[in-house]
């Protein structure tokens, strides 16, 4: 099944589906598997997970490491899930594949299902 989108209907869907996930996530005290890929593809991250005790989420980007580290140099961003989710609105991006992988978000969420997605 193909599904058809405008930028902008993506933009404006994906706050709501943001809002679910952090009302979801506020209920169940967990991270939804959706949520936890949209987290790791805005931040690029290498792990995402959810500190009930801090009611914290917490997110693990890699930082450029020299060559003869042995392992790679873990930053850990942790946000609040009763704070403003500024913090999530400006990690989205723009470009084609991102909103591609946005309305696969939005398919799932709506369809329980994946579909193709085409911009318009």
């Amino acid at each position: 099944m193909t599904t058809y989108y405008k930028q902008a209907e993506i933009k404006a869907s994906m706050k709501k589906l943001v809002d679910s996930y952090l009302e979801d996530c506020k209920k169940c005290e967990e991270l939804s598997p959706d949520f936890i890929d949209l987290i790791k593809y805005n931040f690029l991250a290498k792990f995402v997970c959810y500190n009930k005790s801090t009611q914290t989420i917490e997110i693990g980007i890699e930082q450029n490491s020299k060559e003869d580290d042995f392992y790679p140099q873990i930053l850990v961003y942790k946000y609040k899930l009763n704070s403003n989710k500024k913090w999530l609105d400006r990690s989205f991006k723009d470009g084609i594949n991102d909103m591609a992988f946005y309305g696969k978000l939005l398919n799932k969420s709506k369809m329980n299902q994946e579909a193709e997605v085409v911009l318009i």
